[in-house]
């Protein structure tokens, strides 16, 4: 039986003599290899720098919409719209970021078969930032309804949307990653009052 080292020996042979002198040869240009290899270091250090900076700067942006929900949940006061700006002004304070971002928070509660997968969810009030777009008891069941979870009746879930524009530090074209908007949604619940009431809206049923 040929054993291992033999075939090797035998495929080796096989090969083409300048072939195989080319493979023994140890010497080189590190000139050479300096051009082959700098690019794709290049390439490498901004790809895992730009991956790195976007996951961080995510990261970022959902503490920050955390904290202001944590913010929302404690409120036992009525708010208005100048508390619905002054968040948003915190927003981008901790996310570093200068202009494009927003912010919407809006209050929802069941009305009916709160234990159903039919149920029906409606809002005591929507505010925004930005001249963005609120929402209506429609838009409430048709877009965020999937992703609300179970609300008791009485109940109230307290909604924080915030998006902000991401710049990555590179070239789209270098590294894959290109602009975007980072939004996160959060959800909790007030915590030392029933439900959070806005101002000349009340505080709902």
């Amino acid at each position: 039986m040929r054993t291992l080292a033999t075939f090797s020996a035998s495929l080796v042979s096989r090969i083409p003599g300048p072939l195989r002198r080319f493979a023994a040869r140890d010497d080189a240009s590190l000139s050479v290899e300096a051009v082959l290899i700098l690019p794709l270091l290049l390439w490498s250090f901004l790809a895992v720098y730009s991956f790195f900076d976007v996951y961080r700067i995510k990261a970022l942006a959902l503490k920050a919409n955390y904290a202001i929900s944590d913010v929302l949940s404690r409120e036992t006061n009525v708010i208005d719209m100048n508390y619905i700006i002054g968040a948003e002004r915190l927003y981008e304070y901790l996310t570093r970021s200068d202009d494009g971002a927003w912010l919407r928070v809006t209050v929802v509660h069941c009305t009916a078969d709160c234990g159903e997968s039919y149920r029906v969810l409606e809002r005591d009030w929507s505010r925004a930032t930005d001249n963005l777009e609120t929402y209506s008891n429609d838009d409430i069941m048709a877009k965020l309804e999937p992703i609300i979870p179970w609300v008791a009746a009485g109940e109230r879930v307290i909604i924080v949307e915030t998006a902000m524009q991401y710049q990555p530090p590179f070239s789209q074209a270098l590294t894959g990653v290109g602009p975007r908007i980072l939004t996160d949604v959060v959800m909790t619940r007030p915590r030392f009052a029933p439900q959070l009431c806005f101002d000349g809206v009340g505080c709902g049923v």
